[in-house]
């Protein structure tokens, strides 16, 4: 996952009453479902479990090819 600066969404940057933030805010919950479905125990920082997820999905799918 591509690294940020924090605060890269923060409320001077964009809008939190925005649609755009809302999208990005449900994509967000979304990348999280897919981490959980993958990695049960994930918690704290996305960052820290998107690729691990993402390698775990594709190896998953090439075993059951």
């Amino acid at each position: 996952m591509k690294l940020r600066q924090p605060g890269f969404l923060a409320e001077n940057i964009i809008s939190h009453d925005s649609e755009i933030f809302d999208y990005i805010s449900e994509l967000h919950d979304y990348l999280w479902k897919f981490v959980k479905v993958q990695i049960p125990s994930a918690s704290g920082d996305l960052t820290d479990y998107i690729d691990i997820a993402l390698r775990e999905a594709e190896y998953k799918k090439e075993v059951s090819k």
